[in-house]
Formats: C-alpha cells, structure tokens, sequence
C-alpha cells in the first residue's frame, strides 16, 4: 500500500519558505490556503517568518500546532508526520519521513529528498513545528489554477482552431516525407524507373512548398494569439494591482511584484504555444506509433526502450536541476541587488570612499555566481551528453535490427529507411513532451504567485458609496486604531482627534510614533482596525476612495518623480491642468524660478529616480505637484524642510488664503509652533495636544522638544 506523499509546493524567493511549507501541510490534508491568506493573517518580513508567527498562521487554519526543541534524533519518531522544521539554521522544509537510515524531507526550494542519518542530524537545526487538524480545521476546494488562463483561449476560438488545423496539417506534411522516401527507394531506384523519379521530385517540392507556406500563416496566428493572451493577462493584471488597497503593498517586496508581472510572460508562452503544441505532439506521438506498429513491432518495441530511458533520465534528474537552477537564480538576485544598489548609491560610495570595499563585496557575490553557474553548467552538459548519446544510440540500433529484418526478408529498405525517419520524430516528440510536462510543473510555482495577487480583493466599490466633490476639510477620528497583520501589534491606538476645516495641524513625535499610520489614515490609504474616521460628517467606509483622494495632496518625506517632463510630473497625468495653472502651483511651491534656469523649462526630463535634481528641488516640484489641485487637504511630512523660513512663510500664508486643511508632520520649529493644533504621539497613541503655548505651558513632552532644539529657533530667529 502506498504512503500519502506531501505535495511539492516551490518558492518563487527564499523568504516564501514558511508560506510554501504551510501550504504543503494544508493540501496534504486535503486542504488549501492562497499565498495571498497567509500575507494577510501574518504578513511576510523582509527577511522572512518567524517559528512563532507560523505557530499564529497554522492556529489561524485550525491546526493543533505545537513547537518544540529535539535534541537527539530518536525523538522525530514520537512526532505525528508531517510536519515543518528548521534547516540549517536559515530555512524551512517539510518533514514527511523518518527512519533509521535517513530522513525524507520536502524542500520548497528543490523538492523531495532523502536524506541520510548523519547528514540529516548536520543540518537540522533542532527546532520542528507539528501541525494536526483541529475541531476549527476546515476543509476548502482547491481552485484550479490553470482553468482561468485556459478559459481566455475560449474568447478567441477561430484563431484556437486555425492553430490547431495548421498544426495538424503541418504534421501530416512531417509524416509524408518519410512515406516519400520509403517511396523513393522501394518503388523508384529499387526498379529503376526514372519516370517515377521526376513525379518524386515535383512531390518533394511539393510537400516543401507548402510546408514553407503553413509555416508561415502558422507563425502568424501565433503571433496574434500570443499578443492577445498579453494584451487579457497582463490588462487583467496590471488593473487589478492599481486597484488593490496600500496594504497590500507593505507586505510585499517591490521586487517580488515585479517578478509576478514578469512571470505572465511564461505563463503566456506556456498556454499560447507549448499547451497546444503539446496537445498535438501528444496526439502526432499516438499516430506515429500505430505508423510504427504497422511498419515492425519490433523495430517499435526498440525504440520505445529508448525513449523510456532517456524520459527516466530527465525526470530523474530533474530535482538536481532544480536545485542548482535555483542556486543560480539566488547567487544572481544577490550580484544584482548589490550592483543596483552601488548604482543608486554611488554618492555614498564615492563620499564614503568604500569603492575597494564594496569591490571586494561584489566579487565575492560573483564568485558565487560563476560557482553555481559551473556547477548548473555542469550538470545538463551531463544530461545532454546522456540524452545526445542515447539519441544517437536509438537510430543506429535501429538500422543495425532493421538491417537483420530485411536479410531476413521480414522488411524492405524503404521501409528500413522510413522507419529510421519517422523513429527519430517519435524519440524527438516523446523528448519534448517530457520537458513540457518539467516546463508546466515549473510554471505552475509562477501561477501560485500570479495568483496571490489576483486573489486579494480590490479596494470595495458598491453602489451606496458617496462620491465626494467639494470637501470642506473636516476629520473626525473616533477611537481609531490600526494593526497591519492580525498578529502585529497595533500602530496607532485609541486615538480621538477633530481637525476643523483650514486647520494647520502639526504631528510630532519620535520615529516608531505612528505618525506615517496616521498620515496613511488621514488619507484612506488605510482603513481602521477599529474605530471611524469621517470626511465633512461621511464615514470613511462609505466614501469613494478615488474621489477623496482627488481632494487631499500630500507630499510625502522620500519623493518620487516620474522619468517625464516637469509639467508631467506637476500635473500627474491630468489633460485638465493647463501650463498655466502649473506655472501658478510652481510659484507657490517657490521651484518656478528654478524651473525657467533649466535649459528646456517645464519641458526638462526629469531622470529616472530624480537624480539630475537636487533634492530640495524634488521636494518642491512635489510640492507644486500636491497643490496645483488645489487641495482641500494638505498631508506635508518634513515638506518644506528644504525651504528657507521666509518661502516656508510663503506657502502657508497661501494655504492659509485657500481655507486648505494642513496636516504637518515635521521637527522644524518655525513649522511646528505656528500650528493651530499640535498632537504629540508616543507608542501610537496621543499623550499631548494643544497649541505650542498651551503645551509649553504643560511642561511635558512637547516643552523637552522645544528646548532641545531652542537654539537652532533662536538662530532662525536672528
């Protein structure tokens, strides 16, 4: 009887072993969980997941889950399999087999593997997490993952059909040729009939013509299937998220996303040309083979020898490519990500003087690169080398057997000879067929992560949600707190706050205060964990996002600009704002006398990241940018810092003149004392709120922060 094996689930990044390991455990019980419900209920550090916040992750699913410390080996046989534990004190595997010769272990990077005793008891780090479905435990259907891609295919059936009548007609024409030959020699040079041979020659030129032909309409009709997968998946994508919450941003790596984007283009090629041509291969195997069949039973009994060794070879060895592919991808991703962040760090290099350093960093990475890329090198020159020799084997032993046949007078020449062919289509296709099937395993790890972001739910959007149009500027928080994760701790807590309309508000506090919460808050970046927040008396939850923020600005600490012209990035995309209006926002934001010293004005690109400017000018085009909307609230964190106080004097004084509502978060006190309200936050909460001279008077926190930096207040002053 065979022993329930656990399902291999792969990781795109070494930080999704936790998540991968959790969901093999889940199917294996005949369950699922989305990549996208673990990001949720736990979130996913930069440097990956914690023994604890997995405990919380399999509770969260139902699971009786416990954690313990095995010191001696003996002890795994108590443990109710399978189960997670930790691998070289940097990763995690799945544990689904003990014995006293070794152990089997599921690895998210490669895949099943045995291990032995002592090679085990080297690289187990002692600590394992078992997971036994509880009385929550509850089973779910798992969704195909293949089926929404497939179904696209059924938007375009005529160019489905093309694709498949060419295909098959183009095959036919692969068949003929052999029979042309067979031809050839049994029934033109065997009896000399030179008559016969020029009617061969038209029939070749023939068969080639067309072959020539349909490979040409063929080509073309892929082309314009593969374009329209691109255009449905990546449209579909791509909307989906821009329209998903901030939220969803902060639990996952920039870098990540943009690995998930990429992978629709192996996705695409999969359905768009290997599924179907993988379909007719299939289809072209079974014909080739009853073609065979006919031709010698013998003959085909050889080749189909061959054919299983060489697919026992590449699905034997295909764990071992795994794993040194992924050796390489991570080696890579490492020189990649210290050659990008050299780059965009090149001043610190410079002002640091750290070039030799960070040489010696790089090349030790590259080191490791060239290491891993000889030994995956290595490995499929082995395989090649097997499967081209076993290639090469199949036919001459064919024609060596076909050969005894025909002294035998068992088979002709022509036929010897159409056979050799037509085997060595079959031993090709069955080749093939065998590294689609590696290829749509490998894709279905890409799937999983298309698939997280498809599955997070888009910012809601029903009918009874108010548009807003002309925003006052009134907040109003009651008893608002925030959490990221549901295991988190909260960021903000209990926070009441009433802003009027025209307002300055200032927002102090040290870093980890939970002032950028409350400013994704203030925006509807965020909604509350607990509590309300309204906009003009309207309750966030029944606001159309989209339309608030249209009326709040906000520029944000680190800038971002677009590699457009600085009217672009002025006017963000919006065919309304006129040069005008730019022009007015520029001034305001005192960047407009900057602006006309540029060789090409308003029309200056703009590079990427921003590096041609310099900061304090990034700062106020953003600043330009948030007001030439003209905002009925102002979200300005460290804003104006790279202006003087007489332009900082300025901008308020406008702010002032449009009734717009300010929310500063700032530590210059020319921005601070002149605020309306100040709230001062510790922890996520509010533990002072006033005006400067009330919390002066308080003698709190506030006062302590206005006397350390009282002297540079009296040097602004002077």
């Amino acid at each position: 009887m065979f022993k329930k094996k656990v399902p291999f689930i792969e990781q795109a990044q070494q930080t999704e072993c936790g998540f991968c390991c959790m969901a093999m455990i889940t199917e294996y019980h005949n369950s699922t969980v989305s990549f996208h419900d673990m990001y949720e209920r736990i979130g996913n550090g930069r440097d990956g997941t914690s023994l604890f916040h997995l405990k919380h992750l399999a509770e969260g699913l139902g699971y009786e889950a416990n954690c313990f410390k095995i010191q001696e080996y003996d002890e795994l046989y108590k443990l109710p399999l399978p189960c997670i534990i930790y691998w070289k004190e940097k990763h995690y595997v799945v544990l689904e087999e003990v014995s006293e010769h070794g152990a089997t272990i599921v690895d998210p990077a490669v895949g099943r593997t045995k291990v032995k005793k002592e090679e085990f008891e080297r690289d187990f780090s002692k600590y394992v997490m078992t997971c036994v479905p509880g009385e929550r435990f509850v089973k779910k259907k798992r969704k195909s993952l293949w089926l929404p891609y497939i179904n696209i295919l059924k938007e375009r059936p005529s160019l489905i059909i093309n694709l498949v009548l060419l295909s098959f007609v183009l095959q036919l024409f692969t068949l003929g040729i052999p029979l042309l030959i067979q031809y050839l020699i049994d029934s033109v040079i065997s009896p000399q009939n030179f008559n016969l041979l020029n009617i061969f020659l038209i029939s070749i030129v023939f068969v080639v013509g067309f072959q020539f032909l349909f490979n040409i309409v063929r080509g073309k009709v892929l082309i314009v299937l593969e374009n329209f997968l691109d255009k449905q998946m990546m449209s579909k994508f791509i909307n989906h998220l821009l329209h998903l919450p901030y939220h969803f941003f902060l639990l996952r790596k920039f870098g990540d996303l943009l690995f998930r984007v990429n992978s629709l283009r192996m996705i695409r090629d999969m359905i768009g040309s290997n599924l179907i041509k993988g379909i007719l291969d299939v289809g072209l195997l079974i014909v080739i083979f009853v073609f065979m069949i006919i031709k010698s039973p013998l003959l085909t009994l050889s080749v189909l020898a061959f054919t299983a060794i060489n697919a026992a070879v590449l699905i034997a060895t295909r764990s071992k490519v795994k794993e040194v592919s992924q050796e390489e991808i991570i080696a890579n991703t490492e020189v990649q990500s210290i050659q990008t962040e050299t780059l965009y760090g090149i001043f610190n290099v410079k002002t640091a003087g750290i070039e030799d350093k960070i040489f010696t960093r790089w090349k030790k990475s590259f080191k490791k690169l060239l290491k891993a890329y000889r030994k995956k090198e290595n490995l499929n020159n082995y395989i090649q080398s097997v499967s081209s020799s076993i290639g090469n084997l199949a036919p001459l032993f064919t024609l060596w057997l076909g050969g005894y046949l025909i002294l035998n007078n068992q088979l002709t020449l022509g036929n010897l000879v159409a056979f050799h062919a037509i085997s060595n289509q079959f031993f090709g296709l069955s080749q093939s067929i065998v590294q689609m099937f590696n290829s749509f395993f490998v894709t279905s790890t890409y799937l999983r992560r298309v698939q997280d972001v498809l599955d997070a739910p888009i910012e809601e959007k029903h009918t009874d949600m108010k548009e807003i149009t002309n925003l006052e500027g009134r907040i109003r928080f009651e008893d608002v707190s925030y959490q990221y994760t549901k295991y988190s701790p909260m960021s903000v807590e209990n926070i009441n706050l009433e802003i009027k309309p025209g307002q300055k508000v200032a927002i102090i506090g040290e870093s980890g205060a939970g002032k950028s919460t409350m400013s994704r808050l203030l925006l509807g970046l965020h909604n509350p964990s607990e509590g309300k927040i309204y906009y003009d008396g309207v309750d966030l939850n029944n606001i159309e996002k989209s339309s608030l923020r249209r009326q709040i600005g906000v520029v944000p600490q680190d800038v971002t600009l677009f590699n457009k012209t600085i009217f672009e990035n002025i006017a963000i995309y919006d065919k309304d704002i006129s040069i005008e209006e730019v022009v007015e926002a520029a001034k305001v934001a005192q960047i407009h006398d900057d602006i006309m010293k540029m060789p090409m004005q308003y029309n200056t690109f703009i590079s990427e990241m921003g590096f041609n400017i310099s900061g304090g000018q990034r700062q106020r085009i953003a600043l330009a940018r948030a007001l030439v909307h003209k905002p009925s609230i102002l979200v300005l964190d460290e804003a104006t810092s790279s202006l003087d106080h007489l332009n900082e004097k300025k901008v308020d004084d406008y702010l002032n003149e449009i009734k717009c509502t300010r929310v500063v978060i700032a530590h210059r006190l020319t921005t601070v004392m002149n605020a309306d309200l100040i709230i001062v936050m510790d922890k996520g909460t509010i533990i002072e709120a006033g005006t400067h001279k009330e919390l002066m008077l308080k003698a709190g926190y506030y006062s302590s922060f206005f006397k350390d930096i009282e002297p540079e207040h009296k040097l602004l002053a002077n």
